[in-house]
């Protein structure tokens, strides 16, 4: 999936890709309960106050079908923006050559972020694993701080960040002894 991106980031012919990272699984599954549980709750509440009478209480009998009808229709568009998001989600991706960092992030449909950093100007790697689940599933934050005014990177649910950064880290070492400083 990742090679589609490959148009959209500048290679040079001796250039190699090292590792391609894309978002853990984890946080798509927190997504996709999350969604769930909103548009489900979304449709028994709609259900519920359309057998319950109050509608008829309050004069409005006869309406129990359209607002059961607007629950089932909001927990249908609640599905699709959880399927839009999640393939945004899943587009992510971070590349790490032996002469670059080049990021892809889709912040909407029609928002691209691409962002490239030479492996020569980072100075500092840092993996962060907040909380029991992090540990567990193996996923984590990783922060590339880098030389200058330039913006730090931060890559969050990095499935095995500590690999990672060994990588990143291994590869800006390689190109200091061949370019130096």
């Amino acid at each position: 999936m990742g090679r589609q991106f490959f148009k959209l980031i500048e290679f040079d012919e001796n250039e190699e890709l090292l590792l391609e990272i894309r978002k853990h699984p984890f946080g798509l599954l927190i997504i996709v309960l999350t969604s769930a549980f909103i548009g489900l709750s979304v449709l028994a509440a709609s259900f519920a106050l359309a057998a319950s009478g109050f509608l008829s209480e309050i004069e409005l009998a006869g309406s129990e079908k359209f607002v059961a009808l607007g629950g089932f229709i909001i927990t249908i568009l609640i599905f699709i923006v959880t399927g839009i998001y999640a393939q945004l989600y899943r587009s992510n991706v971070v590349y790490v050559t032996n002469e670059k960092i080049a990021q892809v992030l889709y912040i909407t449909l029609f928002n691209r972020k691409i962002s490239q950093l030479n492996i020569g100007d980072i100075q500092d790697v840092t993996v962060s694993q907040r909380g029991v689940l992090a540990h567990l599933f193996g996923y984590g934050t990783l922060v590339i701080e880098t030389a200058g005014e330039q913006q730090n990177y931060t890559f969050t649910f990095v499935p095995n960040p500590h690999d990672s950064a060994k990588l990143i880290i291994t590869a800006h070492e390689a190109n200091l002894k061949l370019h130096g400083n």
